[in-house]
């Protein structure tokens, strides 16, 4: 079964099993490692015991084996019915959607809305899934990857997921809903800018932090697509800014060429696994420009998939800082153990904390994907299809390689802009359109669309040259 309908069956049982036992209601807010962290609202706290409770409620739920029912209805009708259940951004969300009519789905009589055409036929095929309790009413979901239940509590992920959504709501802004909103009223540019303030302040931060601790290499990791080379480079901007020359690196300029890449158990080759860099080259490189010496730079051309040098070489003084991005730099086998002390870990990712509505979040890794699709498509000649092709060896090379060492890191940045998906849906709709109904990816490519109609597009010259976002959509100050 296809893990996002599994995920709404899930949540569609919780929902009731919370207000049948408590007449609460749950609110879900973002994705954490292999679950949906969650709120409670309910006339008591739910403590971990009453945590057992709603999983033995939801487990006679999957013994009974109750049915899902799929009832499609005209978009004044669900409006009318969300207004009515004082779910006002549902209500709004219906407005926006283009569709004529919507599907709700109903489940011992409670009835709600997904943003799925699909849900699974009934709660008997939902036997595997854990509830994680953090405190007092907070929650995470656990849903099966590859029909196994595996859940890491990502502490340092969840604080800076708090945090960023502690600013949004500041601005008072919760929803998609909020953001459109803004849009129309003609607040957009004034959004982005203090979006991109808080975010450069955030980076600032962190080379202050880097300067203090005299470090010279600095890690910066990220899954696909955070923006891991536009804010190495600006990383490395600050750094001078503080009088500190600073190297930007990346890790994909060390790729093997594609013809040695490694291939991988179904025998096509693995750009994400660490085989797929040089690292006796990479290492090199560090140990020369560390010691001093001039060095010239690689390049890897993603057109040709061949490596090539710079013709001008690089150096470093004795208190010059070297910054490393790319998938593996917080991975312990990447650098020399000597090396350590030296070094300062950052992980990079868009942790979204907006929500659709309040059983509907913007997953991070879709927002991932649209960034992936732009960006593909412009800078390496990718189709919208083959970069979904590749999507889930992407997804197994950072759940393998990135993921893990996440709570390892000196700190995080959050890449997430609330606006950014109706910047990227101007792009990204005509490529996911192009993917004819023959293909093996069209349903996805229609999930993410549905996923689209929700945000009012934002024009991309809002968006300055400084913008992480311009990695994607091009016109970066960064390009070289």
């Amino acid at each position: 079964m296809n893990t996002k309908i599994y995920q709404s069956g899930l949540k569609f049982m919780l929902c009731n099993a919370v207000k049948k036992l408590y007449k609460g209601e749950v609110l879900f807010h973002h994705s954490l490692d292999h679950g949906i962290y969650a709120s409670i609202v309910a006339d008591k706290d739910i403590t971990r015991a009453e945590i057992d409770n709603i999983k033995k409620c939801m487990h006679r739920m999957v013994e009974n084996n109750l049915p899902f029912k799929k009832i499609v209805v005209g978009k004044k009708e669900a409006f009318d019915f969300f207004m009515k259940k004082g779910y006002s951004e549902k209500a709004q969300n219906v407005l926006n959607i283009s569709n004529l009519t919507i599907s709700l789905f109903e489940l011992e009589g409670q009835y709600n809305y997904f943003y799925s055409h699909d849900m699974p036929k009934s709660t008997g095929l939902l036997d595997k899934f854990d509830i994680y309790y953090i405190k007092d009413n907070e929650i995470v979901l656990i849903y099966p990857m590859d029909n196994v239940l595996t859940f890491e509590f990502r502490k340092s992920i969840y604080e800076s997921f708090h945090e960023y959504d502690t600013w949004v709501h500041r601005l008072g802004i919760q929803n998609v809903s909020d953001v459109n909103r803004i849009i129309a009223q003609g607040g957009a540019l004034d959004l982005v800018k203090k979006n991109d303030i808080t975010i450069d302040n955030n980076l600032y931060t962190i080379a202050k932090d880097i300067v203090a601790h005299d470090k010279r290499i600095v890690l910066l990791a990220g899954p696909s697509s955070s923006g891991k080379t536009t804010t190495s480079k600006k990383l490395a901007l600050y750094l001078s800014a503080l009088g500190y020359k600073a190297l930007s690196l990346s890790l994909d300029d060390f790729f093997v060429n594609r013809e040695d890449t490694p291939l991988g158990s179904d025998g096509q080759p693995d750009f994400e696994c660490l085989e797929a860099i040089d690292l006796e080259t990479f290492n090199q490189t560090i140990a020369k420009l560390l010691a001093g010496k001039e060095v010239k730079m690689p390049k890897f051309d993603f057109i040709t998939g061949k490596r090539f040098y710079a013709d001008k070489g690089e150096c470093l003084g004795k208190k010059d800082i070297l910054v490393i991005e790319g998938l593996h730099a917080i991975n312990p086998k990447l650098i020399s153990h000597e090396l350590k002390d030296l070094s300062y870990k950052v992980y990079i990712s868009p942790l979204t904390p907006l929500t659709v509505d309040r059983h509907n979040y913007v997953s991070t890794t879709d927002n991932r994907l649209l960034r992936r699709i732009v960006r593909d498509f412009k800078t390496r000649g990718r189709t919208a299809e083959e970069t979904l092709a590749l999507w889930n060896n992407v997804r197994r090379g950072e759940e393998k390689y990135i993921f893990p060492y996440t709570d390892t890191v000196d700190a995080i940045l959050n890449t997430a802009y609330i606006y950014e998906i109706g910047v990227l849906k101007i792009y990204v709709e005509p490529l996911l359109y192009s993917i004819g109904m023959d293909s093996p990816y069209y349903y996805e490519a229609r999930r993410l669309l549905d996923h689209l109609k929700t945000f009012y597009p934002l024009p991309s010259e809002y968006v300055s040259g400084d913008n992480l976002l311009r990695e994607f959509i091009g016109g970066s100050n960064y390009e070289e």
